[in-house]
């Protein structure tokens, strides 16, 4: 069984790289709902068309999210893959939407992550031909997983739970390598911070002035003081403040964003961050936050290795590397997967580098070569495979 998927595959490729570049040249920025959601409707439209079962689910702010499952009644508990449908990338940043050279595919998003999703498809599309009937196979596309479901809020982290629960295992197809698979990931918290103080002409009035500007940058060194690359990093990304150079600035704005392992961090977190933001070290000064953005660690699970050593086991057998389990500094979808109780592991989509700059690529050749790793997964996972609690 497992050579005919991988003819099928093979037969297929050349569709499937068309298919990916289809997606790739619909620009698809987390903010863009039209193009993320014409993203959807290309899939939806495909998949409806190869037979399987779809399901839209709306969205106010962000891009609509999409589920897609084939053997929707097989016996088995299902496999669910996740990836997201949005890039980094706004309108007109490419000035071309796609290149091909010398077998390299260049475009917004080509690796992170609309390859894992014409991958996924395509190990879909195989097992069908193929007649593999053993399992469903859920895909849940995600519409703003580039800004941790701020836009979807809530109800996106849950549709992604809800529709994953239940799973054997559950596999996110973020750009991947032969010699790791993520079994954790960091979690994330964002913050926009305001800080107050009094504008004074810079000359004249300078002894009246309370600088804005110099409170937020103490408060910026005094958090940051406390980042440990091992485990829990603070940093500054946006800072601004000010109106002109001759003016005391009485208003800066700051956004912060920090990582962190374990979930049991979290609220060491926020009592270090919140402390700082709540303390004057200029008197006069006055500050404000609103959290614009979280999300939950990746917990590296037994459950989660258990998986991991599934495929390094598949992997060595069909000649497709050893990969180790990884802990990956990154958040992705699969936090909220192995949230849901499911095996999960993420970075299992092709090669991709240089993700999120204007020179983004990925090998054409690991469109092939992943999805019969993918596919192989798949079909050779022991029936009794599930979750443990552990």
């Amino acid at each position: 069984m497992i050579q005919k998927i991988f003819d099928c595959i093979d037969a297929r490729a050349d569709e499937y790289k068309e298919f990916l570049k289809e997606i790739v040249c619909i620009e698809s920025c987390s903010d863009d709902k039209e193009g993320v959601d014409a993203v959807g409707s290309y899939i939806r439209a495909h998949a409806e068309a190869w037979g399987f079962q779809t399901q839209v689910v709306p969205f106010e702010k962000s891009g609509n999210g999409l589920l897609v499952t084939m053997n929707a009644d097989a016996a088995l508990p299902p496999i669910t893959f996740t990836g997201h449908m949005d890039t980094v990338f706004p309108r007109g940043t490419f000035p071309t939407l796609w290149r091909e050279e010398d077998g390299i595919l260049y475009g917004p998003g080509v690796a992170d992550m609309k390859g894992g999703l014409a991958m996924g498809l395509l190990v879909m599309r195989a097992l069908q031909d193929a007649g593999w009937t053993e399992r469903p196979i859920k895909f849940i596309f995600v519409p703003d997983e580039e800004v941790s479901e701020n836009l979807s809020g809530e109800a996106g982290k849950a549709f992604i739970m809800d529709n994953a629960r239940g799973s054997a295992a559950a596999i996110t197809l973020e750009a991947g390598s032969s010699k790791r698979v993520t079994v954790g990931r960091k979690g994330s918290i964002r913050y926009k911070v305001n800080v107050t103080g009094r504008a004074a002409h810079a000359g004249n009035n300078y002894a009246q002035g309370i600088s804005a500007v110099k409170e937020a940058a103490l408060k910026v060194l005094e958090i940051e003081k406390a980042s440990d690359q091992a485990q829990i990093t603070y940093n500054c990304g946006i800072f601004r403040g000010g109106t002109s150079a001759n003016t005391v600035p009485g208003e800066t704005e700051f956004t912060l964003y920090n990582r962190y392992w374990r979930l049991e961090q979290r609220q060491e977190i926020r009592d270090h961050v919140e402390g700082i933001i709540a303390k004057s070290f200029i008197p006069g000064t006055t500050a404000t936050f609103e959290i614009t953005g979280e999300r939950l660690p990746m917990d590296a699970t037994e459950d989660n290795y258990a998986l991991a050593a599934h495929i390094k086991a598949v992997a060595e057998k069909h000649g497709f590397g050893s990969p180790e389990p990884f802990l990956k500094s990154g958040g992705s979808d699969a936090s909220y997967t192995t949230m849901a109780g499911v095996p999960s592991v993420c970075s299992m989509g092709p090669g991709g580098f240089r993700v999120h700059s204007v020179e983004e690529y990925m090998p054409a050749e690991t469109l092939v070569s992943r999805a019969k790793l993918l596919a192989a997964v798949v079909t050779e996972l022991p029936a009794e495979f599930g979750p443990t609690g552990r």
